[in-house]
């Protein structure tokens, strides 16, 4: 007799194509075992491809829904859900695509799945109360060379060479552009959050990008703002900060 987590793996290898043999223990009830398990798998692999295309709307739009299955059953197959919570399934569906040869005439196709992801990720991501004016004037004066910002949980910073913030917006449902896109326009930096209910795109200056990114990764402000500075010299940062508090963008403040 089997012990239970050998037939839940060997149910799994099934599942997900791995194996072709019919784990020990499972009963005939209707139907052979594996007649029963091949509706499982067919519910299984079809479900978790709806999933990915809940997600990725975007890619499956761009490529059509045969592209997309073929795209979507080999990221199945080769990086099948380590949670129950599908919320987490799909994050390194871009990695795939990337690497995908028949994918490789879309050159920007694995940065629109970037994209697509940031953006599940900051609609799903914790609230946060704002900070505001008032709890910045608390700070000694003193402090402020310490100071350093926690942004809104939602926040995602993306940067790609190609215009996949234009290409994401006119292939929405709502979009009335049937513009082409020139992919030689240049690139983009690329703000993703959630103040409310729902999740901003908002196009950043190279300095800007690189200060959020640097307080992102935990520097203080002033290193922050010299990081976008010995890129952008002229860069000031009072414009972002504003913005950022009158936006929601900043959830609380500490030293370094």
């Amino acid at each position: 007799m089997n012990r239970l987590h050998d037939t839940q793996r060997d149910f799994a290898r099934f599942a997900f194509r791995e194996s072709e043999d019919v784990p020990d223990g499972i009963v005939a009830n209707g139907l052979e075992p594996a007649r029963r398990l091949a509706i499982y798998r067919h519910n299984t692999l079809s479900g978790l491809t709806e999933a990915l295309r809940d997600v990725y709307p975007v890619v499956n739009r761009l490529v059509g829904e045969g592209f997309f299955q073929r795209l979507a059953r080999a990221y199945i197959a080769s990086r099948p859900p380590k949670s129950a919570c599908l919320l987490e399934f799909g994050g390194e569906f871009a990695d795939l695509i990337a690497g995908f040869t028949d994918a490789r005439g879309l050159a920007y196709l694995p940065d629109i799945a970037r994209l697509e992801w940031s953006f599940h990720q900051a609609y799903h991501a914790e609230n946060a109360t704002p900070l505001t004016s008032a709890d910045l004037a608390l700070i000694a004066p003193a402090n402020h060379v310490r100071l350093a910002f926690k942004l809104h949980p939602s926040v995602r910073l993306l940067a790609s060479r190609y215009p996949i913030d234009r290409i994401w917006l006119v292939n929405q449902p709502d979009d009335t552009d049937s513009g082409l896109i020139d992919l030689d326009q240049g690139g983009c930096r690329l703000l993703l959050f959630r103040p409310n209910l729902e999740v901003n795109i908002q196009r950043l200056s190279e300095a800007e990008y690189l200060c959020l990114s640097a307080l992102a990764a935990g520097d203080c402000l002033v290193q922050a703002v010299e990081t976008a500075m010995a890129r952008q010299a002229d860069f000031a940062p009072q414009a972002l900060l504003r913005d950022g508090l009158s936006k929601g963008l900043l959830s609380g403040f500490y030293f370094v």
